[in-house]
């Protein structure tokens, strides 16, 4: 394993090539190109800047990082830009553009805003893995999560355009600083969601002198050993759903016994499949199985957001009764493409970062009595044999130990990024403000006032070294449990 520093040497010999930084907002980047968001703005700029694949080398296989800049409505304003970093791992940045580009769009009054699809996203040589993302029928929406010869096919495609040891968070983060470069500015603010938030920390721990500022929303540590604590982590935000349910009049009311029947569908789901009589759009019947594995992973996907959380009594209910019409429904009857997440760079850096760091006794011990079991774990272990394998800088690991103002957002709900992991986080960062969004899980879909959050991030922008009034959180509810 290489250290960090390393990397920081091998960094500088591109310095050179770029323009002197600034950190005025007044002038592009010659290379950027006016372009539009679905053709509601003329102003925002996109470009591709060509980098080696391999950042080690100045030869080899290139590759184009997809860019787009929306430049702040003020334009003589000298704050340093907005880099919006996306989760995933796997999400690209760019597909924001139209909510960012907004002209009523708080971030942009005063901020430019940079999106870059990061390696192996969105634009940026994606690596989209066919073999998994598509879906021929609601059966195959049931099926495991890596079938190995699905997992081997996209191997093999994807590695006939990409060295995919290359595609990991350090080399991002390298990437984010070049692409700085080369747009001319001098600090940036980082701006980082779930996966977005380790990237953030690789950034400010490779190169804190070009960091403002930092947000983490909903953060996960490096050392997070993706999917290890997935279990148990969910495990936890179901017993908080649970306590919610009885504490709220009309979750109690209606699902009197959620949790008994949540714990009777496990035990059942657990020693074989649930066959249901569906019923799809076009009349027509036929028997579905539904496997464990298959119930839990949409459940967990649901804890998500506080409106997925409102829906998930009514489903327990009505599956624990026989009537699996209502979970069956969450999914497409249909062939379907899900080309939100690039599965090969989740991939690429799960099994570079995170998996083989997981021990047995560690998966037994943080699995144990959960309803998600070791299942999620021996997916992506059996998926990361048929992957590559890579290197992590021997600090990789260490928590990020800093002064950058940084402000963390964690949601009580979260059921993968919990707030205990938020308080792991800020712990070694001494310039830092927590704020727990009562009613918020991993993002907050499905809350009102949602407007707070953007009102504390950029108060936070403006005065970094001042806590943010955050009083407006405890405004910020959920809808009603849904009953029917």
């Amino acid at each position: 394993m290489k250290n960090i520093v390393t990397w920081l040497v091998l960094f500088v010999s591109l310095s050179s090539y770029f323009c002197t930084s600034r950190k005025s907002q007044s002038t592009f980047n010659s290379s950027l190109e006016p372009c539009s968001s679905g053709g509601s703005d003329s102003t925002l700029r996109c470009g591709t800047l060509s980098v080696f694949e391999n950042p080690k080398t100045n030869s080899g296989r290139k590759i184009d990082l997809n860019v787009v800049v929306i430049p702040a409505i003020h334009k003589n304003t000298e704050n340093a830009p907005i880099f919006m970093l996306e989760g995933g791992p796997g999400a690209a940045a760019t597909n924001d553009s139209s909510y960012y580009a907004d002209s009523i769009n708080f971030y942009r009054v005063n901020f430019d805003i940079v999106l870059l699809d990061v390696r192996g996203t969105g634009k940026s040589n994606p690596l989209h893995c066919r073999q998994l993302q598509f879906k021929k029928n609601l059966e195959e929406q049931l099926t495991e999560m890596y079938p190995l010869d699905a997992v081997k096919a996209c191997y093999d495609s994807l590695s006939l355009n990409a060295d995919l040891t290359q595609y990991n968070t350090t080399n991002m983060a390298i990437d984010i600083e070049v692409v700085r470069k080369w747009l001319g500015y001098e600090k940036i603010n980082l701006f980082g969601l779930s996966f977005g938030t380790r990237l953030a920390q690789v950034y400010m721990k490779m190169f804190p002198a070009s960091v403002e500022s930092c947000v983490l929303w909903s953060p996960t540590t490096t050392y997070s050993k993706m999917p290890l604590y997935h279990a148990a982590f969910a495990e936890e935000s179901m017993s908080k759903l649970m306590a919610d349910c009885e504490k709220d009049s009309l979750c109690a009311t209606s699902f009197p016994n959620f949790k008994y029947e949540f714990e009777e569908l496990t035990k059942r789901g657990k020693e074989g499949p649930f066959t249901s009589n569906f019923k799809s759009q076009n009349g027509k019947t036929r028997n579905v199985n539904i496997p464990w594995f298959a119930f839990q992973t949409k459940i967990r996907s649901l804890m998500y957001m506080p409106f997925g959380l409102r829906q998930i009594p009514h489903l327990v209910h009505q599956s624990y009764l026989g009537n699996w019409q209502p979970f069956l429904s969450l999914f497409p009857d249909a062939s379907s493409y899900d080309d939100f997440i690039a599965e090969g760079l989740y991939l690429c850096v799960t099994c570079i970062e995170d998996v083989p760091f997981i021990s047995e006794e560690d998966a037994d011990l943080l699995t144990k009595g959960t309803f998600m079991g070791r299942y999620r774990i021996d997916q992506q272990q059996g998926a990361c044999k048929n992957w590559v394998n890579g290197v992590v800088p021997a600090d990789y690991f260490e928590p990020l130990t800093s002064s950058i103002p940084t402000l963390v957002f964690s949601g009580y709900f979260d059921p993968v990024t919990p707030p205990s992991m938020a308080e792991q986080i800020v712990s070694t960062l001494n310039k830092s403000f927590l704020v727990t969004i009562p009613a918020m899980s991993h993002t907050f879909d499905g809350l009102s006032n949602p407007e707070c959050f953007d009102k504390l991030v950029l108060e936070f922008y403006t005065n970094p070294s001042v806590r943010p009034n955050s009083e407006c959180v405890n405004e910020m509810k959920p809808e009603p449990y849904k009953t029917e």
